[in-house]
């Protein structure tokens, strides 16, 4: 009889348990009261529309909002073309982190965090698998031109700035351009490195 109603207590005991639990779990939502905000999306993702058409590259980006106007990200970009035109824009293959500061959203009544106006700090990292080197001799009694072909990985250290306006289906549009000095190049004429963007991206 007394393990007959130990059993019983002990059961009606967890029953209660399981129950509290249960309505600890559940969101109180008082009549007349806004729902409680969900969670801020932190994580984006960026296309850059203007690489591929005037510069035969694509570029890539990942941003992951650290605080309410700060965020931290990294930026890839590959070039596809067969010639290199120029030392100063999309390299063979590159990486670049950064680190952003945006201000002014609220002038443009952005609820979304890191939206507005940015500063940014970035370094580049980049590969050039042709590039050339021009040097001018004179031994033979008239000057001729030897061109020097030159491969290898670069990197600087820069600033950028621009614009980025988010929707409220967490879409986004960025307008922005990164400049920096290279210190360590691979060519007599790799001295600085131009990042220009137009992208449009997605916040997860």
């Amino acid at each position: 009889m007394m393990t007959e109603r130990l059993t019983r207590l002990i059961l009606s005991t967890m029953l209660l348990a399981l129950s509290s639990l249960g309505l600890v779990a559940q969101e109180v939502v008082v009549p007349g009261e806004p729902e409680p905000p969900t969670p801020e999306k932190r994580n984006e993702v960026r296309l850059n529309l203007q690489a591929p058409i005037p510069y035969q590259a694509v570029s890539l980006e990942y941003e992951r909002a650290v605080a309410l106007d700060v965020g931290v990200g990294v930026m890839a970009s590959a070039y596809f073309g067969t010639e290199r035109a120029n030392v100063l824009f999309f390299p063979t293959a590159g990486v670049m982190p950064y680190g952003r500061w945006y201000f002014g959203g609220r002038l443009f009544s952005m609820a979304k965090p890191n939206a507005g106006f940015f500063l940014e700090a970035n370094s580049s990292i980049a590969y050039n698998d042709n590039l050339h080197n021009v040097h001018y001799d004179k031994s033979s009694g008239k000057w001729e031109q030897k061109i020097e072909d030159r491969r290898g990985i670069s990197w600087g250290i820069g600033l950028g700035g621009g614009f980025k306006l988010v929707t409220r289906s967490n879409w986004s549009g960025e307008i922005s351009c990164r400049l920096g000095r290279n210190i360590a190049k691979v060519s007599k004429w790799n001295i600085a490195y131009i990042y220009p963007a137009i992208s449009v991206g997605y916040r997860f």
